[in-house]
């Protein structure tokens, strides 16, 4: 495979993989609101273009099934039959083998999808029961307005250039006018190119004026073969203010010698006569008749050789579009690494000492404006990564209605905060762990039938709430449900039977920290197991996560009103907002994710236990100190407690105090990965550079706790 050809297939399977997202949630959409028409054409558009560009690839296997899915898409939004749940069933399973069928091919494996069989009968179950009528309408159909939304599409039999100066007549200020030829081959539908599909694309920014087609290699009933194009030609005159450029990258995918594109310049030679009439310009939209000798001669030209209108360039400037450009992601993390480094120099400058002793006012201000730049610049990099949480929330609603169907519950999701953006990196690896926690809400927390929740005061429906918010200099992903809650008593009893905690340990721990156990892997106090839960291996799935995007998890419930999961991130994993502190001369950095508050304890609050370490009295809490050198193996120096400084920190375990020389401040680090050599140490998760050129280490709070325990 040539590196073009391999190029294009990888951007093929990117796009494919996003027209597969979007439609479980376009398909769910269309299920709360069955009257909007315009959501099934979308679907069904996504899916065409995908037989299309399957074919072009060789994916014939997805290109043949997509096919048959885009009939009965086909179907139903030409006609005014009602979709029932059933056929939404339907096309979600669609969906699915079409997800599972695009990685076979992908793989280059054998075989097909489980429901491969079972959706193919339904489908063309339902394509042989339509009505006849129906079919009757689509074989007589030969105007093609209705499809590309063109009023005055016409079909011409005619290609002179009387006809091109009545194209020239059809348009608008502004508007080019151009000839496309399309000559594809007797095997281009095998590749997945098909005429309609041009001109639908065409028509989408774009006026068509008319097209001809050459049927004279169309043959008898008898000897037609569907799986041959016999259309030799077809000319389309196309009245747009795109230019040439962007209605070449719609053929992108077509041998350079299956089409043409003629630019017709709008030079007209005028004689001693009126202007066409404008009621022969509407019979000629009719009707095939002969041009009056009088009208404009029109010369054709190429592109290439023409320039276009300063009126159609004024016009251009002034109906500028957005456009946007699809940026590898590893590009963007290169850029954000450069523009990191950039702030380190920019640090190493603003903090050397022969600098600061300058008393240069300009320099100064230089300086500071140099700091607002590069500030604004990573911050304006730091936004490249950020896109809103919105599609991974959407594709909630599928999970919600599967497990309706497996449970028999009646439950609804209500969203919010979807415009919320979030690092591009976390939302790639988000979808899995909100998958489980809603399943767990749906499956342990909503109550088994609706009497159970009328006699509760609920209404029969259960409710699922899924939003996201920040939260200082974090983001916030709350799933909250009203059902019947976690009960404290029953996950201490396992835990303690499971030995996660003794007996004496639990009499201390508050129902936060009870909750916390439901997070162990295989912790499950199902009494069944099903498909959806029981195997204790759904949350562990939302700790994992956690551990790897720096973030942690709060857990509320009250029995019989609900419970709430609280998954708190930091807004990117490339910058972490950190207090510096001092340890035995050595810089360590504590997330301010995890820290309560800091401060100087008093003599009579310090306590120690024969065998259990040194505590201290915070109120009417009692946290088992860590000491930082000790712990690190930086030194063995013994500091009195009440003359260094304890900053309070949270894990999901609870909380401790870690003992340090002295606060540095707080400041935002650009986070570095560790070497090889400290990959080892789990105590630390990275390292950052600061200012003046020290290295400081990012403390790894969960591992503290453990080796603390």
């Amino acid at each position: 495979m040539s590196d073009k050809k391999a190029r294009l297939r990888a951007i093929f399977v990117e796009e494919a993989n996003e027209i597969i997202e979007d439609l479980d949630v376009k398909i769910i959409n269309f299920e709360e609101d069955p009257e909007d028409k315009d959501i099934l054409n979308d679907i069904f558009r996504g899916i065409h273009t995908l037989k299309g560009s399957a074919n072009s690839f060789g994916f014939t296997r997805l290109g043949e099934y997509v096919h048959h899915f885009e009939d009965v898409l086909d179907y139903y939004r030409s006609e005014e039959t009602e979709v029932s749940k059933d056929v939404i069933d339907l096309f979600l399973d669609s969906v699915d083998v079409v997800k599972e069928m695009l990685q076979i091919e992908i793989d280059e494996s054998e075989g097909f999808p489980e429901k491969y069989d079972e959706t193919l009968t339904q489908i063309q179950s339902i394509i042989e029961n339509r009505d006849t009528a129906t079919s009757e309408n689509v074989e007589n159909s030969s105007d093609l307005t209705e499809e590309f939304s063109n009023e005055s599409f016409t079909a011409q039999a005619t290609n002179s250039d009387d006809t091109d100066a009545t194209m020239i007549s059809q348009c608008d200020d502004g508007e080019n006018l151009y000839k496309i030829t399309l000559l594809f081959e007797e095997d281009s539908f095998t590749r997945g190119l098909d005429h309609a599909r041009f001109l639908n694309l065409l028509g989408q920014n774009s006026k068509i004026l008319s097209s001809s087609w050459d049927f004279n290699s169309v043959p008898s009933l008898e000897s037609f073969d569907f799986k041959k194009n016999y259309l030799s030609e077809v000319v389309i005159y196309l009245a747009s203010r795109e230019e040439e450029e962007e209605l070449r990258d719609i053929f992108e995918f077509v041998e350079e010698h299956e089409w043409k594109i003629e630019y017709i310049e709008k030079t007209i030679e005028k004689e001693d006569s009126a202007p066409l009439a404008q009621e022969e310009v509407e019979s000629q939209k009719s009707d095939l008749i002969e041009q009056p000798s009088e009208i404009a001669q029109v010369k054709m030209k190429k592109t290439s050789e023409v320039k276009p209108s300063e009126a159609s360039e004024e016009k251009k400037a002034k109906t500028l579009k957005r456009s946007f450009v699809k940026i590898d992601t590893e590009k963007l993390d290169d850029l954000f690494d450069s523009v990191g480094e950039l702030v380190i120099a920019q640090n190493f400058l603003m903090e050397n000492r022969a600098v600061r002793e300058l008393e240069d006012v300009d320099l100064k201000k230089n300086l500071e404006t140099l700091y607002k730049i590069t500030r604004l610049i990573q911050n304006r990099v730091m936004g490249l990564r950020m896109v809103p949480i919105r599609d991974t929330f959407e594709k909630m609603k599928r999970v919600v209605r599967d497990v309706n169907k497996k449970t028999g519950k009646d439950a609804e999701l209500v969203l919010s905060g979807e415009d919320t953006e979030i690092d591009k990196t976390m939302i790639d690896k988000l979808a899995d762990p909100l998958i489980h926690i809603i399943r767990n809400a749906l499956d342990h927390g909503l109550e088994s039938d609706e009497q159970e929740r009328l006699n509760a005061g609920k209404s029969k429906t259960g409710i699922v709430q899924l939003r996201a918010y920040h939260q200082g200099g974090n983001i916030v992903i709350e799933v909250k449900d009203d059902g019947r809650g976690i009960d404290p008593k029953k996950i201490l009893s396992k835990a303690i039977e499971r030995e996660l905690v003794t007996e004496v340990e639990a009499e201390n721990l508050t129902d936060k920290q009870i909750f916390q156990f439901i997070m162990h892997a295989g912790f499950s106090t199902a009494e069944k197991v099903t498909d959806l839960s029981g195997r204790g291996v759904g949350l562990d799935v939302v700790k994992s996560f956690l551990e790897t995007m720096r973030g942690k998890v709060e857990i509320d419930s009250t029995l019989g009103k609900g419970s709430s999961f609280k998954i708190m991130l930091p807004l990117t994993l490339a910058i972490i907002d950190g207090m510096l502190v001092r340890t035995s001369n050595e810089i360590m950095i504590i997330p301010t994710l995890n820290i309560t508050e800091s401060f100087r304890p008093l003599k009579e609050s310090i306590h120690t236990a024969k065998g259990k370490g040194e505590y201290v009295q915070l109120r009417d809490e009692l946290l088992p100190i860590i000491r930082l050198n000790y712990i690190l193996g930086i030194s063995e120096e013994r500091v009195e407690i009440s003359e260094a400084t304890l900053v309070s920190v949270e894990n999901k375990y609870g909380k401790f105090a870690i003992l340090v020389d002295e606060l540095i401040g707080r400041q935002q680090v650009v986070v570095k990965t560790l070497g090889k050599a400290l990959a080892g140490i789990k105590e630390v998760t990275g390292g950052a550079v600061l200012g003046n050129g020290d290295i400081a280490l990012i403390l790894n709070i969960d591992e503290l706790h453990a080796n603390m325990s």
